[in-house]
């Protein structure tokens, strides 16, 4: 039996390549994305700085085009933010491997010489700095993009999701802006008995929050896993 049509909400530039590894692994997929990320033009000044903090991989690409410093330690939410960085000609790369608790944590136990810089977007849930100042530690944040939310989905979006798509959520961020689109095209009652499958706990609370049923949680905050769980979503619904 084929496998179910795949909305993927992610935002752009990120959609369209989780649309195509989804499509390597056979899947008929849609692109569903919730927003476009669009860089602001910074020049960041890394004086003090003694660790910078990056939580996603469009956050890596921007910091690469605000600073030729490649030396100065980063560390990444996780593996392919880290490989990012990498590919960018950063020298010193470390990965926390899971989600923002998961990278706090690790810069709790290891703190550097001089400040934690947090790059990030402008709508980005939680911010990192607070925290880590909270806890002591000397932390500032630098706005490197923004999320344009689109104003609507295309209707075959609403109707393979009427005839049975599973749902991919990647962010809260993205699980609010679906959610507000699903609303804008009376559709939400469609989505909360949808299959969701969502990259993790913080990712879903959205969409559990407004009620809908069928949430699949990925094991690890990464898009491997979160592919594993859809299989596992399909093997279960067939």
């Amino acid at each position: 039996m084929s496998k179910p049509c795949v909305l993927v909400t992610r935002a752009e530039p990120g959609a369209a390549r989780t649309c195509a590894a989804l499509s390597e692994r056979g899947f008929q997929t849609i692109n569903a994305a919730t927003a476009h990320l669009t860089a602001h033009p910074v020049t960041l000044n890394l004086e003090s700085v003694g660790l910078i903090a990056v939580t996603s991989p469009f956050g890596a690409t921007c910091l690469a085009n605000a600073t030729s410093d490649r030396s100065t330690p980063v560390i990444a939410v996780g593996d392919i933010t880290a490989a990012r960085l990498s590919d960018a000609g950063f020298k010193h790369v470390t990965s926390a491997r899971g989600d923002a608790r998961d990278l706090l944590a690790m810069i709790r136990k290891h703190p550097p010489q001089g400040g934690v810089l947090h790059v990030r977007g402008f709508d980005q849930t939680g911010d990192l700095s607070t925290e880590l100042n909270a806890h002591g530690l000397s932390a500032r944040s630098e706005i490197l993009y923004a999320a344009e939310p689109v104003a609507a989905l295309p209707d075959t979006v609403w109707n393979a999701l009427e005839t049975g798509a599973c749902v991919l959520i990647h962010s809260a961020k993205g699980a609010e802006r679906f959610w507000a689109l699903a609303q804008t095209a009376g559709q939400t009652e469609t989505l909360r008995a949808a299959p969701v499958i969502a990259i993790s706990e913080a990712a879903a609370e959205p969409l559990r929050r407004h009620g809908v049923l069928r949430l699949s949680i990925a094991a690890r905050p990464d898009e491997s896993a979160l592919f594993d769980a859809l299989e596992k979503q399909c093997g279960e619904t067939r």
